[in-house]
């Protein structure tokens, strides 16, 4: 798993961008991505914490078919429903800060509103895929 180091101007760096949004793919087939200027639920987030990836390829062959064995659809929604599981046996304490409402068939895209949580996410997302 590639370390996670975040820069220690994210801030600037979300506020730079157009879309309001820094990205870091070094974390291929999974896109970190932090976005500014975000609401949820009639409360502002200055930061919410994103990874998304689609589960396709020959990298997801072998995740895909464990996934399928649990009898989930080896998709964007599947995968949603293994992460959501394994992280709230594993982190309970922050288990609910875990948002799927941008997850389609294709894509899975789960955000949070801090670091250290996506952090976290990132690791059991990383596991999963590669199966560490």
């Amino acid at each position: 798993m590639p370390d996670w180091t975040i820069p220690d101007n994210l801030q600037e760096l979300v506020d730079a961008d157009e879309g309001g949004i820094w990205e870091d793919a070094r974390w291929e087939p999974v896109l970190l991505s932090v976005m500014g200027s975000t609401s949820y639920g009639g409360r502002d987030i200055p930061l919410a914490w994103q990874v998304e990836f689609q589960p396709e390829g020959e990298l997801f062959a072998a995740p895909n078919a464990k996934i399928a064995a649990l009898g989930l659809e080896p998709d964007g929604y599947g995968w949603a429903t293994l992460i959501r599981s394994v992280f709230t046996k594993y982190h309970p304490e922050v288990s609910d800060e875990l948002q799927f409402g941008d997850t389609e068939s294709a894509t899975c895209v789960v955000w949070v509103e801090s670091e250290s949580s996506c952090r976290l996410l990132m690791q059991v997302v990383w596991s999963l895929i590669h199966g560490s």
